[in-house]
């Protein structure tokens, strides 16, 4: 097996790499737009700007969050933005299996677009209204691939594992991002926790809230579910040991199989098959 032989359809390690690689710039681009919101919020979050949510997005799968510019985005950024640009670049998503390995690409089509764009004060000003729904698609974007990175499924997973009355995923989802608290899926739960009077699942929401990722914040094992969610949008089910063995300990070389202070192929054959599998990403791997 080489670097160019496809481990799902359309998915090499390759194509991993690449993604992988992209992981830290999107990041810093977060990082980046946050400290910006923070520092001019008296401009960019006036009075007449639209309210700045997002959470509404966690409702919806993945690839939605692409479609949904069109609904909100579009008519403020006509000037730079054009339908053209926007149906493209979704049909790229959508026409790639496994959409998010398509989004190094796309995002860096993205990114010379708009650094062609020469933008006058008052285009930026008439832009600004719809700033919200851009920066807010963005945000949902970002942490729901952060949730990937932690708990190997996407955002609107969890909360769909909410609709069905599991905690667990709620209390998951909140620790990616607080505001998910906003979603109607979890109002709804913490109103009922409300009305029984359920003292237990406040705190739990609390120490939620008041939480962080610390205990899955491993470089490597993060992007182990980041590849192992590319490979399951791409269609794979379950990869041979063979496979996982090729893949995470001599192309990705993100587990050192047996070597010396290594894992075994039997504890990468468990940590792949939990998180390959929608329904169990509540099991703990024996790493």
């Amino acid at each position: 097996m080489s670097a160019s032989t496809p481990f799902a359809e359309g998915i090499t390690a390759d194509v991993l790499r690449t993604f992988l690689a992209l992981w830290p710039f999107i990041s810093k681009e977060a990082e980046d737009a946050q400290q910006m919101l923070i520092e001019d919020q008296d401009i960019l979050l006036g009075k007449e700007v639209e309210l700045f949510a997002w959470c509404h997005l966690y409702e919806l799968p993945f690839k939605q969050h692409i479609a949904a510019v069109n609904a909100g985005v579009l008519v403020g950024y006509a000037k730079i933005l054009q339908e053209e640009d926007l149906s493209g670049w979704h049909r790229q998503l959508a026409d790639t299996p496994g959409q998010i390995a398509a989004l190094p690409d796309v995002i860096s089509q993205v990114e010379h677009h708009f650094d062609a764009q020469e933008l006058s004060k008052a285009d930026a000003e008439e832009m600004r209204p719809t700033l919200a729904a851009y920066l807010g698609l963005a945000l949902s974007m970002y942490n729901s691939l952060r949730c990937v990175l932690y708990h190997g499924c996407f955002l609107n997973e969890l909360i769909e594992r909410v609709r069905a009355d599991n905690d667990k995923a709620l209390f998951d989802a909140i620790r990616v991002d607080p505001t998910v608290i906003g979603c109607p899926s979890v109002s709804n739960r913490i109103s009922k926790a409300a009305l029984l009077r359920d003292d237990d699942f406040f705190d739990k929401l609390k120490a939620a809230i008041n939480g962080t990722l610390a205990k899955r914040d491993q470089a490597n094992f993060q992007k182990m579910r980041l590849v192992l969610e590319i490979l399951h949008e791409a269609g794979a089910t379950r990869l041979s040991d063979a496979q996982l063995h090729e893949l995470f300990v001599e192309e990705l070389k993100l587990y050192s199989g047996h070597a010396e202070g290594g894992g075994s192929a039997k504890a990468l054959r468990k940590f792949c098959d939990t998180y390959m599998k929608k329904s169990a990403i509540t099991q703990k791997p024996d790493f």
